[in-house]
């Protein structure tokens, strides 16, 4: 969606506020101004923005590493391990399995 500059709430001398609709009505008042246009900033992209603590689920998280350790780490290369040491076990998986998962199916064989 476009900016819109009017309406816009105008500033005079002395404090005097008001609102103007076109840029001719904002012309025609002496000493009035409209604030610059400055463009929104995603939270995340602010310089005092940080990323933890944060909520995951009902659990507050300090770091990446409890984080990882809640969501489970599905670490590809973990993954790949698990895949291949099921595959010389025989063990029957789904590949849509979590590694949490994989890892109990392994150990239950």
């Amino acid at each position: 969606m476009p900016y819109e500059k009017f309406p816009a709430w105008a500033t005079g001398p002395d404090g005097a506020q008001r609102i103007v609709n076109s840029q001719a009505e904002l012309d025609a008042l002496p000493g009035f101004a409209v604030p610059d246009y400055v463009p929104p900033v995603p939270r995340e992209q602010k310089p005092e923005f940080a990323a933890y603590p944060k909520w995951i689920g009902d659990q507050l998280v300090s770091n990446a590493e409890e984080e990882a350790a809640l969501l489970g780490s599905d670490d590809v290369d973990t993954r790949e391990a698990l895949l291949q040491i099921a595959a010389e076990k025989g063990v029957k998986i789904d590949k849509r399995w979590s590694d949490d998962k994989i890892r109990a199916a392994i150990e239950a064989a």
